[in-house]
């Protein structure tokens, strides 16, 4: 068997282009992270496994592990600025005040 040919195989195959962690996160969780954020989470959930198993004084494993933190504990980071924040606020208070003239306006127009 040529193991080169072999190598050069696996180093090209798609499954390399992401991290392990990346791989198993997204296999126990079906959701895509990126590579930095799937190292965090990777060991956050480690983490959470181990206080799990100690509370629980068995193993819990880590697809337990990571979904029950995914469910309980994760926050996405958000990537929004602080303008695009502040412009989103300020579009719910212009849909909120339009909202609560229209209705008022129909309240006032309907006679008993």
């Amino acid at each position: 068997m040529n193991t080169s040919t072999l190598k050069f195989f696996i180093i090209d195959s798609p499954r390399t282009k992401f991290s392990d962690e990346q791989v198993i996160l997204s296999e126990f969780t079906g959701k895509q992270f990126s590579r930095n954020e799937a190292e965090a989470l990777f060991s956050k959930i480690k983490n959470h496994k181990w206080m799990m198993s100690e509370k629980l004084s068995r193993d819990v494993g880590f697809r337990v592990a990571a979904i029950d933190f995914m469910e309980n504990f994760y926050q996405p980071q958000n990537i929004l600025s602080k303008d695009s924040e502040s412009s989103g606020n300020s579009l719910r208070s212009l849909i909120e005040k339009f909202a609560r003239f229209y209705f008022e306006a129909k309240s006032k127009s309907i006679t008993f």
